[in-house]
């Protein structure tokens, strides 16, 4: 890039040099001026990215061949160390041995078994392994490679999810280091560029290129700290910090990104906690998520802050304005919501016909263990249903507000969504996992409303 770089600047100076050879003689390619004038320039911005975009796609190309010698390689390792396994293995592997996902699996035994030092045989008699395998060989008999490729998708989801979860976890454990006057210049002048930059791209619209440019002011600043005793200092800093978290918010709300916007402007008020346009942006992104509760707190805390404003007029009458939007979100919320456990109930997913399916499912898997294996525990049949408590319209439209309100929680979203990926993304499995999770949150609502908080009480509600 660099060399692109000064072969297009060279050329640049010939022009110039044959119009004007003073201006020619005053250019020095040396000169760190020349190049941040040379570098605005929209040809040489544009070249710039033409050649970035060149050498990413041949470093993807690279990457992706180093990754299937790397495939190859260990693909060979498992087949020599399946060899010695038992002639039942070999016929439940053989068929799917050239599924990715398969050889994926095997090689992750075959490398956990290196760094432990255990015998790879040992491990693929293990009964957890073997069921694995029964299992991808069912789907893939089921379904052929569709399932094996939708198969792969979902591992791979999972295992991102898991390393998204994980450098976001280290991210936050880091904590910013001192940083000298020398460096502090190079990372203000960053922010300054990347504030303007990000700027110019959220007022094209291009709300994504401007995110993730405010998005790196954001990692290089959060990287670093002023001693306590250089004020003016520690003072910029900060306020380069919050301008550009600020930016970051209002392009993610552009993109409805409301956890990421949230996550913004928090940081923002950790700075400045009398920030008047994070308390702003804070409702817009907790109404986004539905947080219409704590929307509404985030503008009371606003009018309070706004007191001390110059604008304090033009803020309250945001505050109301915003206010009333919020009510009428809400409102909209709550009707949806209805509608949409109206329609559950009526197609019986809370009612016993679900019940009936999870039954039939585990039902036939009973029929399937093969001789001489354990067979699971008879369930015990439900009691007769009763219908003991008698609800009006009016109250049946208020159980169901609480129970959106609390399936609306986050813990229980986050909940739901990991019992999901646990369930390996297979709906008869996912959706006995559920009911245990979702008891959790039904059954205070339900001893409240005077049903028993029990499973029964779940089946006489619904």
């Amino acid at each position: 890039l660099a060399a692109h770089s000064r072969r297009l600047a060279h050329r640049t100076l010939r022009r110039r040099s044959s119009a004007h050879p003073a201006a020619a003689m005053a250019a020095d390619l040396n000169s760190q001026a020349f190049w941040n004038d040379f570098m605005r320039r929209p040809e040489a911005k544009a070249a710039y990215q033409a050649e970035r975009k060149l050498q990413e796609k041949k470093q993807m190309w690279l990457d992706e061949r180093q990754e299937l010698e790397a495939q190859g390689a260990q693909r060979k390792c498992v087949a020599d160390a399946l060899e010695a396994a038992p002639a039942d293995m070999k016929k439940l592997i053989a068929p799917m041995f050239h599924i990715r996902v398969v050889q994926r699996f095997l090689w992750m035994l075959y490398d956990e078994c290196q760094k432990t030092a255990t015998p790879f045989q040992e491990k693929l008699r293990d009964e957890q392994t073997v069921a694995h395998l029964r299992k991808m060989r069912d789907n893939f008999q089921e379904g052929g490679e569709e399932r094996m490729a939708e198969l792969e998708k979902q591992w791979y989801s999972i295992c991102n999810d898991i390393a998204t979860e994980q450098e976001e976890a280290r991210e936050k454990e880091q904590k910013p280091v001192n940083i000298d006057i020398h460096t502090l210049k190079h990372v203000l002048e960053f922010a300054q560029e990347c504030k303007r930059e990000g700027n110019s791209k959220f007022r094209e619209g291009l709300y994504e290129e401007a995110l993730r440019i405010y998005s790196q002011g954001d990692d290089m600043m959060r990287k670093w700290k002023v001693d306590k005793h250089l004020k003016n200092e520690s003072k910029w800093l900060q306020e380069y910090h919050i301008a550009c978290l600020k930016n970051k918010a209002q392009a993610a709300l552009k993109l409805e990104k409301w956890t990421t916007a949230l996550e913004a402007v928090e940081a923002a008020l950790e700075i400045d906690k009398d920030d008047h346009k994070a308390w702003y942006r804070k409702a817009l992104a907790e109404k986004g998520m539905g947080r219409f509760g704590d929307a509404e707190d985030s503008l009371t805390k606003l009018e309070d802050v706004a007191q001390h404003c110059p604008d304090r007029r033009s803020i309250l009458k945001d505050c109301e304005s915003e206010r009333q939007r919020i009510r009428a979100a809400r409102a909209k919320h709550s009707q949806q919501t209805k509608d949409m456990l109206g329609k559950a109930f009526q197609a019986g997913i809370f009612s016993g016909d679900r019940e009936k399916e999870v039954e039939d499912d585990a039902s036939a898997r009973r029929h399937a263990v093969a001789d001489g294996e354990p067979r699971p525990k008879p369930v015990e049949a439900p009691k007769p249903l009763e219908r003991n408590v008698q609800l009006t319209e009016r109250m049946a439209g208020e159980l169901i507000d609480e129970l959106a309100e609390a399936y609306g929680a986050k813990w229980f979203q986050e909940r739901v969504q990991k019992c999901a990926r646990d369930s390996g993304f297979e709906r008869s499995v996912f959706l006995r996992r559920l009911r245990s999770v979702a008891f959790e949150v039904q059954r205070p609502v339900l001893e409240k409303w005077g049903f028993e908080g029990s499973e029964h009480g779940v089946r006489e509600m619904t």
